[in-house]
This record gives structure tokens, sequence and C-alpha cells, in this order.
């Protein structure tokens, strides 16, 4: 492709009645022909900004029609624009990635788009990505002040092992509050192995349950239980189970976790 060449964006952005023409960043350039009208409506920043002379919204001029220069690469531009279409000339846009949320999420806030940031708030915490890059949504949630969205993503870490892989969302919060989330997964872990060590205590020596009426299975060592009657194997899972509660502070990890050598 030549210098100076740019590509005409994909439907519907590419409309012949379009009045502005918003062109991406990208080393081959895509310009996004839509209408000045549908921008103001999702952004003040641009309803001010159409409200300046024409030399001060841009200093190029296509087919008759303003273009504005993006900080923004295309699929960014895409998405966000994605979203101040009707859904009749355009389906709403889905996030493929966090990183794509994140560029998003950018551009709501410097443009003042407050309905694509409730979006991009909403699809931060869907399962697909809290669930699986819990630490990724918790910097990404922190560094936009989204506070419930903080708290449901440090819930959602205690399901990671303590030795996580380095994240470059990180970047975005401070050592104060990266600390603040490891003493948060410390104390979990200590609350959650200790009540599963608790548990023999909790039982009722009247209790008819397999590790205790058991008489084929050898009995736990005196000093391994509250009760001796106890099943070995019973204690041992609960030994194992609350070691690795101090990893994993989860709930899941007690209904999942199965002891070294069990199947």
């Amino acid at each position: 492709m030549s210098p100076g060449k740019t590509t005409a964006a994909s439907h519907p952005f590419h409309h012949a009645d379009a009045d502005l023409i918003l062109r991406s960043s990208d080393q081959e350039p895509v310009d996004f022909r839509i209408f000045k009208l549908l921008l103001s409506l999702a952004s003040p920043f641009f309803s001010l900004i159409f409200t300046l002379p024409q030399p001060k919204i841009a200093k190029e001029v296509q087919d008759g029609i303003p273009v504005i220069h993006m900080a923004e690469d295309k699929q960014t531009l895409k998405t966000l624009l994605g979203f101040c279409y009707p859904i009749s000339m355009h389906a709403p846009p889905q996030f493929e990635s966090l990183s794509e949320l994140q560029k998003v999420a950018d551009a709501a806030f410097k443009y003042e788009m407050e309905g694509i940031q409730r979006h991009a708030r909403k699809e931060l915490i869907e399962p697909r990505f809290v669930e699986s890059q819990p630490l990724r949504v918790f910097a990404i949630a922190h560094r936009y002040g989204w506070a419930a969205e903080v708290r449901l993503a440090a819930k959602n870490t205690l399901q990671m092992p303590k030795d996580h892989p380095f994240v470059a969302e990180l970047a975005y919060i401070s050592a104060a509050i990266y600390h603040r989330l490891q003493e948060y997964r410390r104390v979990c872990g200590e609350v959650a192995s200790t009540r599963a060590a608790l548990q023999p205590a909790l039982l009722d020596q009247e209790d008819d349950w397999v590790w205790v009426t058991c008489q084929t299975c050898p009995k736990a060592d005196a000093d391994d239980s509250f009760y001796p009657a106890m099943r070995k194997w019973w204690t041992d899972w609960i030994h194992d189970t609350g070691e690795e509660l101090l990893n994993r502070p989860r709930g899941e990890t007690n209904m999942s976790y199965k002891g070294p050598g069990r199947t």
C-alpha cells in the first residue's frame, strides 16, 4: 500500500451520507465514515467539539468531509463506534479479549462515553473473564475505580495458586494494593484451613458417618484426631485439604481436592 493511502471501514461505517471521518492510528489507516449526530449523542466530549469552528475540529478534509485523526487503532474504533449505532444497523459488538475491552474502556473514558463505560464494566465481570483471569480483571477494575468489580475479582483470585504467573496489568496497581490483595488471600487461607482442621471436633460421637463407623479401615492415630474412632484416611484427607485451602481458599477446593495419591 502506498504511503498516505487509507482503507474504507466496513459496514456500517462507510455510509455515503456520512458527515465525519474518523481515521485510525494504524500504519495503514482505516477511515470510518460516520454521523456526527450519533457520535455527539454518545459522547459529550464530541458534542462539545462539534460546536467549534470546523478548522479547529479537523485540519484535513476529504470529499468535503472533515477528517479527525484518532489515537485509537481500527479494531478499537470499530468496537467503540459499534456501540454508538442502533441495533437495526449493526449488531452490538462483543469483546473478544480483556485487552480489547481495556482499549475500548480507555477510549470511553477519554471521550466521556458513560454508556460504553457501563457496558465494559458489566462485561468485565462476566464469568469468561473474572473466573479465568481474575488478577487481570482486578487490576483493570482498580485502574478505573470500579469498586464492586474490584471486590468480586479479589474473591475470584482465591481460586488461583499462590505462585501465579505475572500479568502485564499489574503495572496499573501499586505495590501497596498488591500487598493488600496478598494479605486478603493469606487471611482467607488461614481461616479456611483452620475451619477444615476443626472439622473432627464438630462431629458428634454418635454420628453415623462411614469415617466413624467403618470397621475395615485403620483408625486414626490418637494424636491425629479429637476422636480415636475416626478412620485414618479421613483425618489424612482433612489435613491435606487444610493445606490445600491455604493455597486456594475457595469452596471449590474443598469439593474437588482428593489429596495426594487419591482419585
